[in-house]
């Protein structure tokens, strides 16, 4: 899937409300379109499992705090112009977006339609055309080209989803490329760097200055920073 498209996205009909925030990102402003109510995805979470179907993600509407300090690091470093950078899980699209003021050639990647599609409205409504879309499941993952760069914000909620992210981070990232990972302290964040560990991934850990750190906190937003062998 493509952003460099002849007509202008249109938002999600899932969501019936929405609203408008100003988002500063070293000195540029980024207008992002969010659910109004994002609890409002809850409901179809439930009638999707009622009916059965693949589970549905109900989480992609919120635009967590960690995203929004990770869209602020991202927006700050210095990245080499034009690096080619995948983010996971983009929902809104905030941190893909600061990516892209930066100057970096971006895919957005979710595993939810509706998010890929309010994530390439917001890049639109910023004047981004030159990005790209991956409709990614990380249980499921389909073949795309390795990328130098992984980001991601606060996908690290659920055990169940360590293992098959790393996976996916074997797949996606080029020989010595990176993963970042913002999370904000949350418990299980040892047990995934454990995890990584075994995956022969080099952790370092930096909290949300870009300082680094010996051990992850509990509580703290922090950048994970993997690194393949």
């Amino acid at each position: 899937m493509t952003g460099d498209i002849s007509q202008e996205p249109s938002l999600p009909e899932i969501i019936s409300r929405w609203q408008q925030e100003q988002i500063l990102l070293n000195e540029t402003e980024i207008q992002l379109t969010i659910p109004a109510d994002p609890d409002e995805l809850l409901q179809h979470a439930e009638q999707s499992q009622e009916g059965g179907k693949e589970l549905f993600d109900p989480h992609w509407g919120h635009l967590w705090p960690a995203a929004r300090k990770m869209s602020e690091l991202v927006s700050e470093f210095n990245w080499t112009p034009g690096t080619r950078v995948l983010e996971l899980g983009c929902g809104s699209g905030l941190i893909g977006i600061a990516a892209l003021a930066a100057g970096l050639q971006v895919t957005f990647s979710d595993n939810q339609p509706d998010a890929l599609q309010l994530a390439a409205y917001n890049a639109t409504q910023n004047g981004f055309q030159d990005f790209n879309l991956s409709l990614y499941d990380w249980f499921d993952p389909p073949e795309i080209e390795p990328f130098p760069i992984m980001i991601a914000s606060d996908v690290l909620y659920e055990t169940r989803f360590h293992e098959p992210l790393l996976n996916v981070l074997q797949k996606v990232l080029t020989n010595k490329a990176e993963a970042w990972i913002a999370d904000p302290g949350r418990s299980l964040l040892a047990e995934f760097l454990r995890t990584a560990q075994a995956h022969h991934f080099q952790i370092e850990i930096y909290d949300e200055n870009l300082k680094q750190k010996s051990f992850p906190g509990i509580g703290h937003f922090q950048v994970i920073r993997l690194q393949k062998k």
